[in-house]
């Protein structure tokens, strides 16, 4: 176990680079979809993940406008997830046709912004993680997903090359967020009950951060040079 929790602990960053490396390779046979702002997504995350490193192990990259802020680096997460949730809604908005379908991922985006802007009322942005508004942005991105692959149940043919990538990041986020969501929750649920947390449960969120990654990967590997339509 110890040295399956070095590689899952250590894979991170790795894993991001990579994904943003191919990525950016395979940037020409998709800027005309709306995925075409991904790799400024997944570089931001990168460059989040060292910063987060950073601030937390390393005293001399703290930020020090938060005079608070020393041990506490979940200001810059608090700030991602907003635009991580934001950017998703969006590119589901732009791939599904159905209006239906589009009105009810506009109402979830309104839902999560509504949480996001209530969070802070409860919980330090921070010094605390936004937990109720995540959970919202969590639930609001399944419901995208769920309503993706609604719209192409019927017809495998419609999954053709416009979507090749979307799906297999679609599959990375489902598997990620039924995963992680609970984890979420339970953690705040110990954090306030001053519970311990199972060692196990690291695992698994390290393990799910890799299978999302993964797919995303497969997805810009699949993908062939055709254009938007």
């Amino acid at each position: 176990m110890e040295i399956l929790d070095t590689i899952l602990e250590n894979a991170s960053q790795p894993l991001y680079a990579v994904t943003l490396l191919i990525a950016l390779i395979k940037y020409p046979k998709y800027y005309t979809t709306p995925l075409k702002y991904f790799p400024i997504l997944l570089m931001y995350t990168f460059l989040n993940e060292l910063l987060g490193y950073f601030t937390k192990n390393y005293e001399v990259f703290h930020i020090s406008i938060f005079s608070a802020f020393v041990k506490h680096n979940v200001f810059i997460y608090n700030i991602y997830n907003i635009v991580f949730f934001s950017y998703f809604f969006y590119v589901y908005w732009s791939y599904i046709e159905n209006k239906k379908y589009r009105n009810y991922i506009l109402l979830a985006t309104i839902f999560y912004l509504i949480a996001s802007f209530i969070n802070p009322f409860f919980q330090n942005f921070k010094l605390e993680s936004q937990v109720y508004s995540y959970l919202a942005g969590a639930f609001a991105i399944l419901i995208c997903i769920i309503l993706f692959f609604m719209e192409h149940r019927q017809s495998s043919k419609k999954l053709d090359y416009r979507f090749t990538g979307i799906k297999w990041i679609s599959i990375g986020l489902l598997i990620f967020y039924l995963g992680y969501a609970p984890i979420k929750a339970s953690r705040f649920y110990n954090y306030t009950y001053q519970l311990n947390e199972y060692v196990h449960v690291r695992r698994i969120h390290l393990s799910l951060i890799v299978l999302m990654y993964i797919s995303f990967i497969i997805g810009f590997l699949r993908m062939k040079r055709k254009f938007w339509i």
